[in-house]
């Protein structure tokens, strides 16, 4: 098919078992976006779940600046790593997981495959707002490979996404004020979770739009119902079994989950 099947395949079971592959070395990994979207297309295939939303990483430039990106990184929900707050999420499924708030937002409608860019009005008014926990996590081993892993490796494992914890619905919300809204995140009785600001944030609505827009272009359709989290809005911190995260989004029920 085409020269990434066996790489492919580790990530997918790895996937399935909550375990590792290596990461490959230099030469063996992929090099372009379009060999990484390739890789995470047959990856969901071998996974063969139902996809209920997408996850974007990177999505603010200053983020994508500091940590070397050269655009948002993407990846896959499946239905079965997809949770309702409260929600209590089994920590065998994940290696290596780390806690990002996100805000997330579910189209009603579908929305076809196609080469036009949207406009932020025509999709607008199709989104509900749900507050929301990405739980971020890597296939690769730590420490394998002869190189660091790089932007199109992420890309490749599903856009280094784990699982996702949905909130309920916030209505009006189109009155939020998204760009300076307060968030606290315990883990715990820890210390509050660092949450970024200023140009770590950007609009959320612009950042569904464009995810839309480069998955239509890339011929894959949007099915009413689906989830977009729009990039990360705290540090991301590592979550062990056993341990609870609340976060508490200003003016809205507590959003929690615990790694059992």
């Amino acid at each position: 098919m085409f020269g990434f099947e066996q790489l492919t395949r580790d990530l997918a079971q790895a996937w399935r078992t909550g375990g590792t592959t290596p990461l490959p070395e230099a030469g063996k990994g992929p090099t372009t976006r379009l060999e990484a979207y390739a890789i995470q297309d047959r990856m969901a295939e071998l996974i063969g779940e139902p996809v209920v939303g997408w996850k974007v990483g990177a999505t603010a430039p200053a983020i994508q600046l500091c940590e070397g990106h050269d655009g948002p990184i993407p990846g896959r929900i499946f239905a079965d790593r997809c949770f309702e707050s409260p929600a209590r999420v089994p920590a065998d499924l994940l290696n290596n997981v780390k806690m990002e708030c996100e805000f997330a937002f579910r189209t009603t409608q579908a929305i076809p495959a196609g080469s036009i860019r949207l406009g932020t009005g025509e999709i607008a008014e199709s989104l509900t707002f749900h507050p929301a926990f990405e739980l971020a996590a890597s296939r690769y081993a730590p420490g394998t490979g002869n190189r660091s892993a790089t932007t199109f490796d992420g890309i490749a494992d599903n856009g280094s996404g784990g699982a996702a914890i949905i909130g309920p619905p916030v209505e009006r919300w189109r009155d939020l004020s998204f760009e300076t809204m307060e968030i606290e995140t315990f883990i715990d009785g820890s210390p509050a979770v660092q949450i970024f600001t200023g140009a770590y944030r950007r609009d959320p609505v612009a950042i569904v739009v464009e995810t839309f827009s480069d998955l239509r272009a890339r011929g894959i359709a949007i099915a009413a119902g689906s989830y977009v989290l729009t990039g990360s809005l705290s540090v991301p911190t590592t979550v062990r079994k056993g341990q609870t995260v609340t976060a508490k989004f200003a003016g809205m029920s507590p959003l929690t989950f615990t790694m059992t």
